[in-house]
């Protein structure tokens, strides 16, 4: 029998000044029922928090 593993993916988030909308992306990705996932969260030097 072969042994397959499961495909693991990455999800990467760039953001600038999302202060107001950042939890609720970061909830969305961590709450998918698929774990085999790399979250990536990239911030370009905001300004706002």
């Amino acid at each position: 029998m072969h042994n397959h593993p499961t495909p693991k993916f990455s999800i990467i988030t760039v953001t600038y000044n999302a202060e107001a909308v950042l939890e609720d992306t970061i909830q969305s990705v961590i709450s998918q029922t698929y774990h085999h996932v790399e979250y990536i969260l990239v911030d370009g030097a905001s300004k706002d928090g």
